[in-house]
């Protein structure tokens, strides 16, 4: 079972960091965005990964980084991925190309993809 939640980890973080990137050509800036009083703006660092009753660590790092202009950066060991962000009723999503919903879990931020709940932490 090991072997087989490794193998779909691997495959989300790839899929995840290309489709990410891909948001790299929508970067364009809202000008009214103003979310300096946003508690989610600042640096978030991917802290695990479940995956039906499978939960475990990631090999590669996920950093997201948002800014207080609504704009902001998935880095990891692949090209960064810019995009834009709005806040929602619990927690934001990022626009573009690559939409994807951010649900406030407390001190964390959760997202699903592809069936995988990925858990980021405020550095």
């Amino acid at each position: 079972m090991k072997k087989l939640f490794s193998i779909a980890l691997a495959a989300i973080l790839v899929f995840s960091a290309l489709a990410l990137t891909a948001c790299g050509g929508n970067s364009g800036k809202d000008e009214s965005a103003d979310l300096s009083d946003s508690k989610y703006v600042g640096t978030w660092t991917n802290t695990g990964l479940t995956l039906g009753e499978e939960s475990g660590e990631l090999d590669t790092e996920f950093t997201l980084i948002l800014n207080d202009d609504g704009t902001g950066q998935l880095v990891s060991d692949e090209e960064p991925g810019e995009f834009t962000w709005e806040l929602t009723d619990n927690g934001f999503k990022t626009k573009g190309d690559m939409k994807l919903t951010f649900t406030d879990d407390g001190d964390n931020i959760k997202t699903k993809i592809l069936g995988a709940d990925l858990t980021f932490e405020k550095q």
